[in-house]
């Protein structure tokens, strides 16, 4: 750097453009200091420009992998307490790229697909028959949001409640801490609400950690295999108009692939 009691440095030209490229002295605030600032011409502001990002590019992966491990450190909290996804190898291959759209499914995939593009605030519910493929597309958001680094949130209600009875294990979590990881979560993945027994204890769980998440603004994707009016009858008024007003609800049709499936074994047998 020249100094700032020297002369002022001679111009230089630009071996490209040839223009010719001169500066002028900037009193730094408060230190009572004057630094040389060159007025680059275009050529040398592009090179200096990719010089910067060679030399990022070299600190960048490191920097992610500190990042993802720093992640998957903190997701740990969410895994430990609701364990399914680690331990399941079906979620593992249920993405987008592997989801196969049945008739009556093509238009809530594009729409569950665009939810994953763009993380809006709002969440969504998925109805629709047993074995049409509502699991697979929530499961499929769950990757997409570990791949962006979204913390996730991801149980089955059944799961959930049976984590939270008063009888559970000793290892049990809290509803205190069942509270905060709803509460802190990115995304919350809810798979088959209304397959529990609406007992009073049930409904009023349920309501206290949708309440949590709708106050907190948290996103909730749940799938039912219940329509509107049933699911009201399963978990109550109070529950379902809370999920209405935190995202639009989303149908999918079709037939049961599982049936499908298990006629193809007895033909391919037969």
């Amino acid at each position: 750097m020249p100094s700032s009691k020297g002369p002022d440095p001679e111009p230089v030209v630009c071996d490209r453009c040839g223009q010719c490229v001169d500066g002028e002295w900037r009193v730094v605030p408060h230190l009572a200091l004057r630094i040389w600032q060159w007025h680059f011409c275009d050529c040398m502001q592009t090179a200096m420009a990719y010089a910067a990002e060679l030399r990022d590019r070299g600190q960048l992966p490191e920097q992610q992998r500190a990042r993802r491990e720093q992640f998957d450190h903190d997701q740990a909290a969410w895994w430990t307490v609701f364990p399914q996804w680690p331990r399941s190898t079906r979620a593992k291959r249920q993405t987008f790229a592997t989801f196969e759209p049945r008739p009556g499914a093509e238009a809530t995939l594009a729409k569950v697909k665009a939810w994953a593009h763009t993380w809006p605030q709002d969440g969504f519910l998925v109805t629709g028959p047993v074995g049409t493929g509502k699991t697979h597309l929530v499961r499929a958001v769950v990757h997409a949001a570990l791949a962006a680094e979204r913390h996730v949130l991801y149980t089955s209600t059944p799961y959930l409640l049976e984590r939270l009875r008063p009888d559970a294990r000793p290892d049990a979590p809290s509803m205190e801490t069942v509270l905060d990881l709803h509460y802190r979560a990115d995304v919350v993945v809810w798979d088959d609400l209304g397959t529990e027994k609406p007992t009073e204890w049930v409904l009023d769980r349920l309501y206290l950690l949708v309440d949590t998440c709708y106050e907190a603004e948290r996103p909730m994707l749940i799938t039912t295999n219940y329509g509107l009016n049933d699911l009201k009858d399963r978990v109550g008024d109070r529950i379902v108009s809370r999920l209405l007003e935190m995202g639009p609800v989303w149908s999918v049709g079709g037939d049961d692939a599982r049936v499908q499936i298990a006629r193809a074994r007895l033909a391919g047998v037969s």
